[in-house]
């Protein structure tokens, strides 16, 4: 090669060398600025407000609350699946109950390592009317548990009423910061009806059930 030939062709040997590598680097670093783009649109919600999770019970101590029950609230369906779902280690079955002189009624039973957890009541708008807790490890809105006597639990009898229906000769308890949850005590060897006085009741009575209502409906008829 002349000297002539090799001073042309060292441009362009640089020139073939320095194209393809600026070419090459455009579509990578195009790459992660399309990724960081899309992916807030990917976790946006369709109509822009925020998903919140409902965390199902599958064990331990099930907590009655103002707000609802393990993770049953007002707004959850009278709805075996739904329940079924919020209870997925549980058998969920759906039954009847007869309760006075009007029909049976709709009712869901969760029912989870042999130990019957809820009765859910029915309403007449289709909702859940109520929650029946009288069996397992339940705790009140302030940890209380079944079979804790009264005189532990720290009411008044001004606070208290007496049974009707499913709970004729035992007495209800509704604290005034958790008008949803009522206490229900039996007092064995009750059957005077009313509420019995404050001695006996510190004497005998003992917590054998919680029945929680939507707010809507908390302060209507019978625990």
């Amino acid at each position: 090669m002349t000297l002539r030939l090799a001073l042309l062709a060292a441009p362009l040997a640089l020139l073939a060398a320095c194209g393809p590598a600026e070419k090459s680097s455009a579509p990578a670093s195009a790459k992660p600025e399309a990724a960081q783009q899309a992916a807030p649109e990917a976790a946006k919600p369709a109509d822009g407000s925020a998903v919140i999770k409902i965390a199902p019970y599958v064990g331990g101590p099930l907590q009655v609350g103002v707000a609802g029950v393990g993770p049953i609230t007002a707004a959850t369906a009278f709805d075996q699946p739904t329940i079924q779902a919020l209870f997925p280690k549980a058998a969920v079955k759906s039954a009847f109950i007869h309760v006075g002189d009007g029909p049976p009624g709709p009712i869901i039973t969760v029912e989870q390592d042999n130990v019957p957890l809820l009765e859910i009541g029915k309403g007449a708008d289709g909702g859940i009317a109520e929650i029946r807790l009288a069996a397992g490890d339940v705790r009140g809105p302030k940890g209380e548990s079944l079979l804790a006597k009264w005189a532990a639990l720290g009411f008044t009898r001004d606070q208290c009423r007496a049974g009707e229906g499913r709970t004729v000769n035992q007495t209800v308890c509704v604290r005034p910061e958790a008008p949803t949850v009522a206490y229900v005590f039996g007092v064995p060897g009750w059957t005077k009806g009313g509420v019995p006085d404050e001695a006996t009741l510190k004497a005998k009575a003992q917590l054998n059930e919680f029945v929680w209502r939507p707010a809507e409906t908390a302060q209507v008829g019978a625990a």
